[in-house]
């Protein structure tokens, strides 16, 4: 009897893996996804990414990415100041029209949805949005496949 669950377990996990790469090869795959809660300006207006063509890439990992949407969506760097940050996260930014306040911009490069036949690669932007003193008041990031950035960036970036 034994034998026989252990035997059902074992062709459960591998059908489990059989679907996955089946839906790989005939190009079934998420898209990229942005933000459940996007970030706000200091009057409650929603923020759309800023995706400049000089920004700084920060890994080409895939689970560095992970941890920093994390980090990004449960509020880590709410509060803090952009000093906090590393240096490579204040690579490039740009100056809001209201109150002086900043867009700090800066990516991941890497694999994010990979496949036994196929490998999409798509860079992860992620926006810090600081006021004028230096105050994190926000934070957002969305996927974007990796040509975006070269095609639809736009250079209206500050180097510190």
């Amino acid at each position: 009897m034994r034998n026989i669950l252990l035997l059902v377990a074992v062709c459960c996990l591998l059908s489990a893996c059989i679907v996955k790469d089946m839906a790989n090869s005939i190009g079934i795959k998420p898209s990229p996804s942005t933000p459940h809660a996007p970030a706000r300006d200091g009057e409650g207006k929603e923020v759309k990414i800023w995706v400049p063509k000089n920004m700084i890439r920060l890994s080409a990992w895939p689970f560095q990415a992970r941890g920093e949407e994390d980090r990004c969506t449960q509020g880590y760097y709410l509060g803090k100041n952009v000093a906090d940050l590393l240096p490579t996260q204040r690579g490039i930014y740009k100056i809001l029209p209201n109150y002086g306040n900043r867009i700090w911009a800066y990516y991941y490069y890497g694999e994010d949805i990979p496949g036994i036949d196929t490998t999409d690669w798509y860079i992860t932007v992620f926006n810090i949005y600081a006021d004028k003193n230096g105050r994190i008041y926000g934070c957002a990031w969305a996927k974007f496949p990796s040509e975006y950035r070269l095609e639809h960036g736009t250079s209206d970036g500050i180097r510190p």
